[in-house]
Parts: C-alpha cells; structure tokens; sequence
C-alpha cells in the first residue's frame, strides 16, 4: 500500500518566502492562506501549470463572484483563509496524489503502468530526438520523489503532444492497440497569457475575473475519477476547463512513495478547442480573424524570440484581447489598484516541431511590462502604449518586405535576418517614461526601434546603394497594405460536361497587386518568392495578414506551408 501524499499539505510547490527571504516549497493549503507572504516566480512552462492549479483552486474555494467583492478582496490583507481551509478540508482526500479510489489529477481507472518515469520527463515531449537535448534519457530513470513527480505530473497533463497514444483498456476507440486523433490539450492550443502582482495573493486575484461559477461547472477534484476510455465533451464553466483531463495519467508508487512507472493514454477531447477555450479561460490571449475565429495571439518572431512590447497592444484593440487584461483594466478605471502598482503580463506558447504537434522544440514563456495601474485606467495611455508597440510591429514588417524587394533576394534568406533585437531594455525605459512624459517616451522608443533596424541593416551583406535606399524607404508609411483589386468575373471554358456557348459566370476573386505583379492568392502560392502552400496563404490573409507578409514569412514549424504559432 503506497504512502498518502497529501498535496494540500506536503511541501512540493515551489515559491519564495518573504519572510525568511528564502525559496522554499510549501502545499496547496499554505501557499493560499499565507498568499500574501509568498511569491510564485513564473518562469518555465512548469510554474505556468502549478499556476493554473492554484487558480483554479482558489477559483473553486473563495474567489469572489463579482467586482464588490473583488474589491474587498483586494484590499483584504489575506485571502479568505477560513473558506480556503474549509474547502480543503471537505476535499482533502481527493489531493492524495496515490489514493486508490480517486488519486489527484489521475484516473483510478487505470490500472496497467505500461511506462516507466521518463514518461514524466519534461524532455519526452520532444519526439525521438528528445535524449539528444535530454542525455538523462538515454538510459532508465530513477525513481521520481513524490513531490517532483507531482510538479511533473502537472506538466504532462498541461503540454502532452498529440498524435497517437497507448489505448486504455476497453477503450472501444482502439485500432491495434492504440488510439488516434489525439488533441492537444487547452494551454498547448494557445497562447497562455498571466498578470503577475507583488505577492501570489495579488497574482491570484490578478487572473481571476469575479464570475458566478456556472451550473455544473466543477473542478476534477470534484467529480469523480475520469474513466479510463477517451470522451467528447463540452467545457461545463471555468473551473473544469482550468482543470481539463485532457489526459488519462496514473502514477505508479513504490513501497517508500517513490514513482516508478506511469499510466498515459489519451483523455477529455473538445469539439472545437479554440472556440470552446477564449471565451472560457480567463488566462488566454487570442486575435479575431476578419472571419470572427479566434487564433492564438502571436508574440514571438520569425526566429521564436518573444517580442518584448507585444503584450500591449492587447491594451487597445478590437482585433485581439485577453480577459485578464480586460480584468485588470477595469479594476483599475474604479480605481481599485493602486495608481503606481506595476502590471505586467507574462505570455507563453507552445512551438511544436511538426504540423502534427506530436513533439516540442520550445515552450517559451516571456515576462512582458504593461504599465502601471494608473496608466491602465487612462484610455489615452491605453491606446498610446498600444499604438507605440503596434509601431515596431509595423516598422519591423517594413523592414523586411523593403529588404526582399531592394536586394532581390528571398524571403527565406532575408526575412529571418531583419528581426528587431535587443528591445527589452528600452521597451520598459519607454513604459517608465510614458507616465510622466508621453511624447518623450514615444521618441524615446521610436529611436530605439529605429536603432535595432539600423544594426539589421548594418549586419546584412547589402550592396551599398541597397543599404542607402533600404534605409530612405523603411520608415516610410509604416503599416503599407498592398493595393487590393476586384477582377471582372469570368466565364470559364466550356468543358465535356457542359454544352459550348453555355458559359457560366463564376465567383468574383480578389487580385493583389504584390511582388512586382497582380495576383490571386492561388497564383501567389505559386510564385517564386511564396514560401507556404497556398491553404497557410489563404489562413493568414483571412486572418489579417499583410498579403506579402504572409507570402514571404517562412512557417515556424519548418516546413514549407508549416503553421505559424
């Protein structure tokens, strides 16, 4: 019989104490009544995962239903300690992490540990090349310990790949032993995006929105264990998508409550991820494709380098929005958050290495300056911070298409080349200074921009007559569109199934006039100088591309036509 492993009350979550002013790690019942004492660092992809439990966590037990009573929260000097400790003890035995009937997080209906712990492993996740990065997995695993097999359980059920996985037994999905069509979970399908506050009291309150909880919404601790064969569900509410089973885990204890091996099949899909998970999760960020469909909100440049300002033009748009955000916002417009609290927005995606998703080659995760409260509560401030960010979008896109078209050269060999660099610093200077001196922070961060192109310029093999005209046309009519045309219809050829002379006028199509010509985006695909299929051409024009943009940026995942993350 394995050792109980209370995670309420164990030591496994890792935090920073302010009153020994040391890292510690604490349970789930400490690290939310003395919230106000801790700080959770988010840093890696597992501190985004022991996040959202702590969130969705609180959610379940006390956080407040609407904004009153955030308020009040608040400017509480803790949380509600009492409902916490309440809540905790009513549940307490379904946070036993090896209980037999309903372990925490895992199914009871598994029973067969065809895997041993490297499944756990962070590294696994990268495919077959994973042990050329991960040398421990070369060879077999030590046992975990209980309180990194928890962290690690946390991680697995957040980022695991899709593709193709063990069939539970009984699975009626099963085909030779296996179950297809595996789905990536809700986070690994977005774009993760957090506030982080002074204290984890304050990051809490930061990423929960009051809400009603909605009727039948529960977390996985309250229900009972997920049965071991892969469902089809809708997301009844918050709480469960924050704690969705998208996989079916069970871990394996030894007799001194070490883990040893691991259950994992496939889990909880969704009809529609993306549609079901922005309005649900307050913790996304998401664009609005001129179609209305939400995607995930992109950060990162063509090289995967998170781009520092990205975060706020989440402040002031229609196109784009995160809830946590809009939360923050308004908190601070009823003049709740103090005027010189800082906010800042932590982003996070998953890049995986193929079109299948099936194995990762980064999760990064991005700390990111928004500003403080008191220039949140400005809707001037707002859209000024927005704009100045949306610049060195704009400049950066200039940059490149200038580059392909003055050297001649593709794409491919250009583009990855004329990325804005080394803008960390002088983003937040810029942020700093807009509270006091508007004006003098947008010079201030327009100089900037403009100095990381010049190093672009600088660096690259130009001719020196390229170099010159490059650097007169750049800044020119930042944001360009490439003209767009409307074509006469016309009447296709007769073919053997229709008489001669019975000519039919077909559909309008759109012509741009890009690359040196006029094209339809099916003709584009085909141009030299196109570098995706034309299914990505077409994704990304609906989705507000610029068209030569979207012709000419490389896919993320390596391939020609590969998906942009």
């Amino acid at each position: 019989m394995p050792i109980p492993y209370l995670l309420t009350t164990e030591s496994w979550l890792p935090v920073w104490d302010l009153d020994t002013s040391t890292p510690r790690t604490v349970g789930l019942h400490e690290a939310l009544v003395r919230a106000h004492r801790l700080v959770l660092s988010v840093a890696r992809s597992e501190d985004v995962a022991a996040l959202r439990l702590l969130v969705a966590l609180y959610d379940a037990a006390a956080a407040p239903r609407e904004a009153a009573e955030w308020d009040a929260a608040w400017r509480a000097d803790t949380l509600d300690t009492g409902a916490v400790t309440a809540y905790l003890e009513r549940w307490n035995d379904h946070f036993d992490l090896f209980h037999p009937a309903h372990p925490a997080l895992q199914s009871a209906a598994l029973t067969e540990y065809a895997r041993g712990p490297e499944a756990l492993h962070p590294g696994s996740l990268g495919g077959d090349s994973a042990a050329w990065f991960n040398p421990a997995l070369y060879g077999p695993l030590p046992p975990y310990p209980a309180d990194e097999a928890a962290l690690l359980l946390l991680h697995l059920l957040t980022y695991d790949v899709a593709g193709i996985k063990r069939a539970a037994p009984g699975d009626p999905a099963t085909k030779g032993g296996k179950v297809y069509g595996s789905k990536l979970g809700p986070v690994a399908s977005a774009t993760h995006c957090h506030l982080t506050g002074r204290t984890l009291k304050d990051t809490l309150l930061l990423n929960l929105p009051p809400a009603p909880r909605a009727p039948g919404d529960t977390p996985v601790w309250e229900r009972d264990t997920p049965p071991a064969v892969t469902r089809t569900r809708t997301p009844a509410g918050r709480l469960d998508l924050l704690t969705w089973p998208s996989r079916r885990l069970r871990l394996h204890a030894t007799d001194t409550g070490t883990v040893d091996a691991v259950a994992h099949h496939d889990g909880d899909r969704m009809t529609d991820a993306w549609q079901q998970t922005s309005p649900l999760d307050p913790m996304t960020a998401w664009s609005t494709s001129k179609a209305g469909q939400p995607t995930p909100f992109p950060f990162l440049d063509l090289s995967g380098w998170p781009q520092p300002w990205r975060a706020a033009v989440l402040l002031d748009s229609t196109r784009e929005h995160s809830a946590v955000i809009q939360h923050v916002t308004a908190a601070a417009q009823r003049g709740a958050l103090e005027p010189d609290l800082l906010v800042r927005g932590v982003l996070s995606t998953t890049v995986h290495s193929n079109r299948h998703a099936s194995s990762i080659s980064d999760i990064p995760v991005a700390s990111m300056e928004l500003g403080t409260a008191g220039q949140l509560a400005d809707p001037a401030a707002r859209e000024q911070l927005a704009n100045m960010a949306r610049y060195a979008g704009a400049i950066g896109r200039n940059l490149r298409l200038h580059a392909v078209t003055i050297s001649g050269r593709s794409s491919a060999q250009v583009a990855p080349r004329m990325l804005l660099a080394d803008l960390d610093t002088a983003w937040s200077q810029a942020v700093d200074f807009h509270s006091d001196a508007p004006q003098d922070a947008r010079e201030l961060w327009s100089d900037a921009v403009h100095e990381a192109a010049e190093r672009c310029i600088d660096a690259f093999p130009f001719r020196p007559l390229e170099a010159a005209k490059l650097r007169t046309v750049y800044r020119t009519n930042p944001d360009p569109q490439p003209k767009q045309r409307t074509a006469k219809p016309r009447t296709p050829k007769p073919t053997g199934s229709r008489p001669a002379g019975a000519g039919q006028r077909g559909p309008a199509v759109t012509v741009y006039d890009v690359l040196g010509g006029s094209y339809t985006l099916s003709q584009l695909s085909k141009h030299p100088d196109c570098v995706v299929s034309y299914p990505t051409l077409r994704k990304r024009v609906d989705d507000g591309w610029d068209v030569t943009e979207a012709a000419t940026t490389p896919g993320s995942r390596g391939s020609r036509g590969g998906a942009q993350q």
